[in-house]
């Protein structure tokens, strides 16, 4: 539209540049008033051909205009996840968001019977009752300093494990002891593999069974 106003604009001055040199050329003669009649209305309309031929050039000059494509679906929500990231990290930033380190369970009855089934351990009642017959119902030096609750010792040394923690202890159950096990009787079968020295260990064992199936 601007190119349109200045084609026009020159063309105009154009024409009254000539006017005005007419003028001078000719300032001897009267100019009659039915021949400036004559002038302006010809003159006007050269102007407005002018216009109309400046504004059909631009017209066809400028390129067609390409619809704008909408956001597709996809880029938004690239877009919105971008953000909402974004604004996660700055609360992280400013101390709002906490990272919160799951704690180990306490050594309790039901948390160690929960564990020694995770670990796919066989006849969980009768390997909780020793737990609970080795260390005194948690109570004995070797569980509480060195959280081992069934008095595993090491085959070559001769002397207990220490684990960091309790759960430890009883995966390690089965990796040391347990594995060996195919079938058949487990209270026997400990007897057999001599799982404790103390003639009355099995005796023992099925004595806290009794307590726990009471309590």
């Amino acid at each position: 539209m601007h190119n349109i106003i200045l084609c026009a604009a020159l063309l105009i001055l154009g024409s009254v540049s000539a006017s005005a040199q007419f003028y001078t050329i000719t300032k001897e003669t009267e100019i009659l008033p039915e021949k400036q009649q004559k002038v302006v209305p010809d003159t006007l309309q050269r102007v407005l051909d002018a216009f109309e031929s400046c504004k059909k050039a631009e017209k066809d000059s400028l390129a067609p205009e390409v619809p704008m494509k909408p956001l597709s679906e996809l880029y938004a929500r690239k877009v919105y996840a971008r953000v909402s990231h974004e604004k996660a990290s700055d609360k992280g930033t400013e101390g709002t968001t906490v990272c919160v380190k799951k704690a180990l369970p306490a050594l309790t009855i039901p948390n160690l019977y929960r564990e020694i089934i995770r670990n796919g351990i066989r006849h969980p009642k009768i390997v909780l009752a020793q737990a609970i017959l080795e260390t005194g119902w948690f109570r004995s030096p070797l569980c509480r300093n060195r959280h081992n609750l069934f008095g595993l010792t090491n085959p070559q040394t001769g002397k207990y494990y220490e684990f960091n923690h309790w759960t430890e202890s009883v995966r390690a159950y089965y990796t040391k002891v347990q594995y060996k096990y195919k079938r058949g009787n487990y209270l026997l079968w400990l007897q057999d593999v001599g799982y404790a020295e103390d003639p009355r260990y099995i005796r023992e064992v099925i004595r806290v069974l009794k307590h726990l199936g009471k309590s």
